[in-house]
């Protein structure tokens, strides 16, 4: 109920209205002085309600394509969901260049998993939440931007774009800002209501979806949500379980399993030939895509693998690696791919074989 407070009576005290000030004290301790002058009466009323969106799983805003009512990870619109750097499909606490998926740290250099990714291996929205959910191409987020109304509104107290469709349908997308390194950047704020595309914009940077500017390029490695979308408008939305993923990593190990070995003082020297095994003992089929073999305690060492290899659930691949240099205890690490996302399994050399 509107409830109205005059500010300047009749009655006024002696002292000069100019003199006087309307102070508004907030809870979190910010005080706003206004002069008195300035101010006619002072006008409470109840808080306008949330705006309303679309309910249900699958929206059709009169688009190419139907659009999910919110982004993968969530439970309702109005919740950031998980965020994923561009072409990896599990959240992590940290995104770096360094612990991107498809970077290599040593040679400074990016793999390329394509131009478009959607609907592929590399596909987070398809890999949590079934075959039938994909990330938007950029054209499919050009044709959100240019077909349909967005209005800067709160829900449930986020803050985020109402995106309406000629149809009269919406979803609500959250400001949820990104990740780089483990800080959130950006949250709440109209510059952070960008979601990734599918669509690759160079060897470094990916496009994403921003309504106030073109979103040509964020690096990839950058922590975004995603918001899916898909062709069928009687899609579910319950994510995939992927709970029993880590059993993957737990059944993979490398090993040393012999070889032609000289050494002296404890010492393996340079021109021994080690042989050494990669096991995947787990019912997933992984990728095979780096071997390296250094000193204990020292940096990684060169990939000893000229391209990647597939290595079938229950299959085992060796190799005879011969050292370039001496070595008190070398260590072998394999990395691996499972489900987009790298792994490592290591051991280091015993002398019982």
């Amino acid at each position: 109920m509107k409830r109205t407070i005059l500010l300047i009576a009749v009655a006024a005290l002696a002292t000069s209205l100019s003199a006087q000030t309307v102070n508004v004290h907030f809870k979190n301790g910010q005080t706003i002085v206004f002069p008195s002058g300035n101010v006619e009466f002072v006008d409470f009323s109840e808080k306008a309600p949330d705006p309303t969106v679309s309910a249900g799983a699958v929206v059709d805003l009169g688009l190419s394509v139907y659009w999910c009512s919110c982004n993968v990870g969530a439970e309702s619109p109005e919740e950031y969901g998980d965020y994923y750097a561009w072409g990896e499909t599990k959240p992590k606490s940290s995104y770096l260049q360094k612990n991107y998926a498809f970077y290599d740290d040593n040679t400074k250099t990016y793999t390329n998993i394509g131009n478009d990714i959607s609907g592929t291996e590399y596909d987070a929205a398809t890999a949590n939440l079934g075959n039938d959910w994909r990330m938007p191409t950029k054209a499919e987020i050009k044709e959100l931007r240019d077909n349909c109304t967005w209005e800067w509104v709160q829900i449930k107290s986020i803050n985020g774009y109402k995106v309406t469709g000629s149809n009269g349908n919406s979803i609500f997308i959250p400001a949820a800002g990104f990740y780089l390194s483990s800080s959130k950047m950006y949250v709440g704020e109209k510059d952070g209501n960008d979601f990734w595309s599918a669509t690759s914009t160079s060897t470094e940077y990916a496009h994403t979806c921003n309504n106030l500017y073109d979103g040509s390029g964020r690096p990839k490695y950058y922590g975004f949500c995603i918001r899916p979308v898909t062709s069928n408008p009687n899609a579910g939305g319950d994510p995939i379980d992927h709970s029993n993923d880590h059993l993957v990593t737990e059944k993979v190990s490398a090993s040393f399993t012999g070889g032609s070995i000289s050494s002296i003082n404890g010492v393996i020297r340079s021109g021994s030939v080690l042989n050494v095994k990669f096991t995947n003992a787990s019912n997933e089929v992984v990728t095979l895509i780096g071997a390296e073999i250094h000193d204990s305690g020292n940096s990684a060492g060169n990939n000893l693998l000229s391209e990647e290899v597939e290595v079938a659930a229950g299959t085992s691949k060796s190799y005879s690696v011969t050292l370039g240099s001496n070595m008190a205890k070398p260590v072998i690490c394999f990395t691996y791919r499972y489900n987009g996302k790298k792994y490592k399994a290591e051991a280091t050399y015993s002398s019982l074989f």
